[in-house]
């Protein structure tokens, strides 16, 4: 089977079940679904209508493939997540899939791996070991599973800070009030080039964990729909459009 044969079947099966997804959704009366997110550059990024982030542009991709489009909403990412977990139909990206969360979500389409990191000022001694680390205060985003990972660590409670946004992780690493950022190196990285900052004056320590970053919902999404969004996503991955979308952020697809 050459490659075009390859992509026609694969556009023909992706409108195919879209089309029965769109169909499933209006036979069982279900209401739109919604999808939200947090300002986690760049893979999601608030105010930037031409550059919404990586994620968003794949997600908002697939929807409109699977035959349900929907535009990304930003919220703190704490609330974006009690959202997706209280409201039904509510998706939310980038959803990092832990045990903790497993039994809680419908886990839709997995996007990407991301590794959680200490960052922290290249003037001082880089943290590559849990020792060094735990002489620290760290601060961590609320909401994300990276507090929990610290405590199973064995760090203490009153050495961790939750911050609202990676926005405040950054002032608070500005401010002294705490060592080291601990969380997604892409993002903060990416927070740090974006907020005016030079990357040179920062440095990456040691990799605590690293975790597949996936699109899901709390609940009521159908059957239907979950296979029209992977099909979406797997004829995107087949006509080159995920390689092309990974490249124009400087990122490589999983």
């Amino acid at each position: 089977m050459n490659l075009l044969t390859l992509l026609i079947r694969c556009g023909l099966a992706v409108l195919l079940v879209s089309a029965l997804s769109a169909l499933s959704a209006q036979a069982a009366g279900l209401q739109p679904w919604q999808i939200v997110s947090g300002d986690l550059p760049p893979f999601a990024i608030e105010h930037a209508p031409k550059r919404p982030g990586l994620l968003v542009e794949l997600v908002e991709a697939m929807s409109a493939r699977a035959g349900q489009p929907s535009k990304v909403q930003f919220f703190p990412w704490a609330r974006a997540l009690a959202m997706a977990s209280s409201q039904p139909r509510t998706a939310i990206l980038p959803l990092t899939r832990t045990p903790e969360r497993e039994a809680s979500f419908q886990w839709l389409v997995r996007l990407y791996v991301q590794r959680f990191a200490f960052i922290n000022y290249r003037s001082k001694p880089p943290i590559n070991s849990l020792d060094s680390a735990r002489q620290q205060r760290i601060v961590v985003l609320r909401g994300s599973p990276n507090y929990l990972q610290l405590m199973q660590h064995g760090f203490l409670p009153n050495q961790v800070v939750q911050a609202s946004s990676t926005e405040e992780m950054q002032r608070f690493l500005e401010r002294g009030l705490v060592d080291a950022i601990y969380g997604g190196d892409v993002i903060n990285l990416e927070k740090v080039r974006s907020s005016g900052h030079q990357l040179a004056d920062f440095q990456v320590g040691m990799v605590l964990a690293s975790g597949d970053v996936w699109l899901a919902a709390g609940k009521g999404m159908e059957e239907a729909e979950r296979n029209a969004l992977q099909a979406a996503y797997d004829s995107l991955q087949a006509d080159g459009s995920l390689a092309r979308l990974f490249a124009r952020y400087g990122l490589t697809p999983p």
